[in-house]
């Protein structure tokens, strides 16, 4: 079997068909027809039942397209770690929050672009929780989110980039109140405790006994702003200097916390990951642009 045999059956199980995946490749229907029956033929077993009109994987055929998968991924990998450029090149699996993704991020990947042309870089997007769990289980190389609120584990590491102050944000035509009184009197548009900002959100209201009016609850930021600026209620999110700045003339921004209270967004990362070269670029770009903007 070949390596254009596994890379068919992956794309016929992510195109739906085999027409799909032929036009996907540049092939006819039945030159993958024939790929499939080969590849059955080596296995000595069927790989595809026929429902209907349409072929769909069996039991054994998802076993292979398992497997085909780790090959094609260790393949896809096999120059990186060897010579001291390698790490430049490839695809890098980053994961990251919203308030990161719509903040600075677009301007330091377009830095490291222009430093390692050769290099892809794919962004996931996730609450903080998911998403470190996905680099704990080899899923990503480093993710962008807040400050795990648990021990961090030996074999992974954390580095702040930034602490983000948490607003009340509301409607423009809301009054200049304290965050209290704006939260007291305007329905609450809660964001979802699971999410670590969540769960510091609603300890502080807790600590300091603001009563709210819950009007909704939601796990995504844009949804909440969305609300807000339907005016159906207010919301508490932390925003850095550059989110903070852009949302300042569309809506009312109040400091929240009583002090105000703040959440650390850095990199979560495996210690010994192959990686750890290019992270480490992430983060000076990072470090850079935040002090660019300080200066402006």
């Amino acid at each position: 079997m070949s390596l254009k045999t596994l890379r068919t059956l992956t794309a016929i199980a992510q195109q739906g068909s085999f027409a799909a995946a032929g036009e996907k490749l540049g092939l006819t229907q039945a030159a993958v027809s024939i790929q499939v029956r080969q590849l059955e033929d080596e296995l000595g077993a069927r790989l595809f039942d026929r429902i209907g009109r349409n072929q769909v994987l069996n039991p054994d055929g998802r076993k292979v397209l398992e497997r085909a998968e780790k090959i094609l991924g260790l393949y896809d990998q096999l120059g990186e770690g060897i010579g001291s450029e390698s790490q430049y090149r490839g695809e890098l699996l980053l994961g990251a929050v919203f308030s990161i993704q719509t903040g600075g991020l677009g301007l330091v990947l377009a830095r490291l672009r222009e430093r390692f042309p050769h290099l892809k870089i794919k962004i996931l997007r996730g609450m903080s929780i998911d998403l470190a769990a996905r680099v704990e289980n080899g899923e990503l190389d480093a993710v962008l989110i807040t400050e795990p609120q648990q021990a961090i584990r030996p074999e992974f590491c954390w580095q702040t980039l930034e602490s983000e102050p948490f607003y009340v944000v509301g409607h423009k035509d809301v009054p200049a109140l304290s965050d209290s009184e704006i939260l007291s009197q305007y329905p609450f548009v809660r964001l979802d405790p699971r999410a670590w900002a969540g769960s510091m959100i609603d300890n502080e209201l807790r600590r300091r006994q603001v009563q709210t009016n819950e009007m909704m609850e939601l796990d995504s930021l844009q949804g909440a702003l969305n609300m807000v600026k339907q005016n159906l209620g207010v919301t508490v999110m932390a925003l850095g200097k550059y989110r903070s700045e852009q949302l300042s003339s569309e809506f009312r921004l109040v400091p929240f916390g009583d002090p105000v209270i703040y959440r650390n967004i850095g990199i979560y990362q495996r210690r010994d990951h192959a990686r750890q070269g290019l992270i480490q670029v992430l983060i000076d770009e990072f470090t850079e642009a935040f002090i660019e903007s300080s200066d402006v």
